[in-house]
């Protein structure tokens, strides 16, 4: 017996899922990266991220802190996308955990960019600038990307727990 065609809510289950699984393995492939940067000794190593770790010794202790629990986020968030690609009733549970902890993570992101992050690239930034004319422009477009890094890290969790709760696996009956 054929399965039934998809529906509207179970075409929206695969897009959340393959964005899921896309997102996830980017998170993934950071840290990668990351843990050279949370775990080496900065001393040798070069960058902002390096650069502003070793400059705010609050701020290399959030981004320690925040490495397992980032880890198991993008694992979970890459099996609960495959999971829902799979209409997995289990995966949508799943995903609706990861987009809330997506929205709260995406809060404190916020205050940590505004409080650490933002001063630090914007300071960082206007020195590189060697024309005097253009500080004005670096500094409205360094803090302009940055809010918008903000508003969208909070936009997407908050539409697919929307999106995630509003609609439910649907269940075919079993051949």
């Amino acid at each position: 017996m054929e399965s039934p065609p998809p529906s509207q809510s179970t075409t929206l289950f695969q897009v959340i899922g393959g964005l899921y699984i896309l997102f996830g393995s980017f998170t993934l492939v950071s840290m990668v990266q990351n843990s050279s940067i949370c775990f080496a000794p900065l001393e040798g190593q070069t960058g902002l991220m390096a650069d502003m770790m070793r400059g705010n010794p609050t701020y290399a202790s959030y981004m320690r802190a925040l490495f397992f629990p980032g880890l198991l986020y993008a694992l979970v968030q890459f099996g609960s996308g495959v999971g829902l690609l799979r209409l997995s009733t289990l995966a949508r549970k799943a995903a609706l955990a990861c987009a809330l902890y997506g929205i709260i993570a995406a809060l404190f992101t916020a205050w940590l960019t505004v409080t650490y992050t933002l001063p630090f690239t914007l300071a960082h930034t206007l020195q590189q600038v060697k024309n005097p004319a253009m500080l004005v422009t670096t500094r409205n477009v360094t803090l302009a990307s940055g809010y918008i890094g903000i508003a969208l890290g909070l936009l997407y969790p908050l539409v697919a727990f929307i999106l995630l709760k509003r609609n439910k696996i649907p269940r075919y009956g079993i051949v």
